[in-house]
């Protein structure tokens, strides 16, 4: 019997027909009435693909089983399945049985997540919109298992995908025992209308098997469809954002054991490089209260009801911190906390080969210098495009929807001084980023996007806040000053000045304990500030976008951010209200924390690290 296991690469089909027959028949060429090769292709045999047709003819080299070496065969004959796309074989290294302390499904778990650290991916190749829009309707088999898979709810509930095809992908994902399999799949009545990144929904399925151990109503992430309204949404996760989709999936595919947090139970996931189509299966995370959110603050300051221990708060939803059961500040502190254990447990090691990992997430610590693309000249965007930019925010923030900004904002001492800091920063935008950097004690290897929507929160019996995590997207090693800001960036700003100095001093202190070096506080209060700035060159480019989600004509009206036509969801995202809310934390940032004479201190010290003069006024100006 034919048996080559070293055999890692490509992609992978099992013989699942001829089992009344020896086997499947082989031909030597890809032409049906080629000629008939010596023997049959065994039942349940294992091949690696050489070529693949549309016309369903697949040119194989055996792996494990008995027939012909190599040869043609075809994958299905008058609707009949006779091979089916599998996984790649993969040697496991661990006891079979659990060790003392460890529950069985953990060590599953772990010995799931130890095989695919082995499993072979390609790495991630960059697409462009053209691509997208060319293929996004395509079928392609996923990066890491070699199945062809759904992208949309209506495809996986699907007579062609369906229980069959989950049956299957759970089998090669190592998550359902092989004697196991899905009857039925069906749609779940609840429908989940928010998600900036992409679309969600909720299902059911039944086991053949049922298990404590098994999750019966399961959560999936697809893409955003490339309807007219969430197109936008579609090209700039797929494409600007890219691989952010490769990253998420591979947290939970590869690390589901190692995390020092919980996260939904992963089944399976993949993606294609080709079509940027994605799908990401999990349990569901039993939410208590999953009512609608109150958009319009009509319960701010109310004191709210307290869960019993274990059930799950919310889901909440990203600048609406009045709708939190306790107090902003725990919430924050407990998602910082995650956050610098996970930095100081990467530091130590926890999650393996750091060489293995820089291939399926984003890594800063091997960019090299050259790569920042720094210069004498402005390194940003050109000074007088930016101005345009700074001159049609400003007067949006001082005329039209001054309603939700600081009066200050119209001010000419303001003004001028956000025009000032923005213009010197953008000079300095590749220095900014290699600066925050250029130490590796300070790149660390955490969720890069921790906010209250993207944790799940209870009280244990001792009444303490506890927390898991999903929405794994850009996961990866960077800047910890830059990831805080990112963490903190949606709560109101009051609740982040007062808190700021207690946020700071969690993340040094947990990360140390952790593993990690001792990080200097100031050093990350900067890197925070640089990165909270640079945000807002995305935000006064979007002027024209939040007239698109509000116009103009409604403004005189609006009172205040509550206003359901400010602060409801737009297509299921928080978009707008996101905007609106941190272009105002910045402006209070550049005014109440003196962010322009931080952007000086920059200066100074990224210029000295560097050995250059500090950049001429014409790089600022228009």
């Amino acid at each position: 019997q034919t048996q080559h296991l070293t055999m890692t690469q490509g992609l992978f089909w099992e013989i699942v027909g001829g089992a009344d027959k020896g086997g499947i028949l082989v031909r030597a060429g890809k032409e049906l009435k080629s000629e008939e090769k010596s023997g049959r292709l065994s039942h349940g045999a294992l091949v690696r693909e050489i070529e693949f047709l549309e016309n369903g003819r697949l040119h194989y080299e055996i792996v494990k089983g008995t027939g012909p070496e190599t040869g043609w065969v075809s994958i299905q004959i008058s609707g009949k399945e006779l091979a089916r796309r599998t996984a790649a074989p993969l040697e496991d290294d661990l006891e079979d049985e659990a060790p003392e302390g460890t529950s069985e499904l953990m060590w599953q778990i772990q010995k799931r997540c130890n095989k695919e650290m082995k499993r072979p991916v390609p790495e991630w190749k960059q697409i462009s919109i053209e691509q997208v829009m060319k293929n996004h309707e395509k079928m392609a088999p996923g990066m890491f298992y070699g199945l062809n898979f759904p992208w949309t709810e209506e495809m996986l509930l699907s007579s062609k995908f369906g229980a069959e095809w989950l049956t299957q992908a759970m089998h090669v994902a190592g998550t359902l025992s092989q004697d196991n399999k899905i009857l039925k799949v069906s749609a779940d009545p609840f429908k989940i209308t928010t998600g900036n990144n992409g679309g969600k929904f909720l299902f059911e399925v039944e086991y053949l098997h049922s298990s404590p151990d098994l999750h019966t109503r399961l959560f999936a992430k697809i893409p955003h469809s490339m309807e007219p309204a969430t197109q936008s949404d579609r090209l700039s996760t797929s494409v600007n954002k890219q691989p952010m989709e490769f990253y998420e999936l591979n947290s939970s595919r590869l690390l589901e054991a190692t995390l020092p947090v919980k996260i939904p139970r992963y089944y399976f996931g993949d993606i294609s490089n080709e079509t940027s189509n994605f799908i990401l299966i999990t349990e569901s995370i039993n939410f208590k209260d999953p009512q609608r959110l109150d958009f319009e603050g009509k319960t701010r300051g109310a004191p709210k009801e307290r869960l019993q221990p274990f059930e799950i708060e919310g889901p909440y939803d990203k600048c609406m911190d009045w709708c939190l059961r306790g107090e902003p500040k725990e919430y924050y502190m407990a998602l910082v906390r995650c956050d610098a254990k996970m930095a100081g447990l990467g530091k130590a090691g926890a999650f393996g080969d750091t060489t293995h990992l820089r291939k399926y997430f984003e890594d800063f610590s091997s960019v090299p210098k050259e790569a920042y693309g720094m210069k004498a000249e402005c390194s940003g965007q050109p000074p007088n495009q930016l101005k345009t930019k700074i001159d049609t925010a400003l007067s949006f923030m001082a005329d039209t929807g001054k309603v939700l900004f600081p009066s200050f904002c119209g001010t000419e001492v303001f003004q001028q001084k956000l025009r000032t800091t923005l213009m010197k920063l953008n000079a300095y935008m590749a220095e900014m980023n290699y600066w925050c950097h250029s130490d590796p004690d300070y790149i660390v290897f955490t969720h890069n996007n921790l906010n209250v929507d993207n944790g799940y929160f209870w009280r244990n019996a001792e009444g303490e806040l506890e927390l898991g995590v999903f929405d794994w997207g850009s996961m990866g090693s960077k800047s910890l000053g830059f990831k805080m800001w990112w963490w903190m960036y949606c709560q109101d700003f009051e609740v982040m000045s007062e808190n700021m100095d207690a946020y700071l001093d969690c993340a040094v202190s947990t990360m140390k304990d952790f593993g990690g070096p001792k990080l200097d506080k100031e050093v990350l209060r900067m890197q925070f500030t640089l990165t909270a700035l640079q945000q807002m060159f995305g935000l006064i480019a979007a002027v024209g976008q939040i007239y698109k989600m509000c116009p103009k004509k409604e403004w005189p009206s609006i009172k205040d951010r509550y206003d359901p036509r400010v602060g409801e969801n737009i297509h299921g995202k928080s978009t707008l209200r996101l905007y609106l809310q941190v272009m105002r934390t910045i402006c209070l940032i550049l005014e109440e924390w003196k962010a322009d004479q931080i952007v000086d201190d920059f200066e100074e010290k990224v210029t000295s690290l560097l050995g250059v003069g500090k950049k001429g006024p014409s790089t600022m100006q228009a």
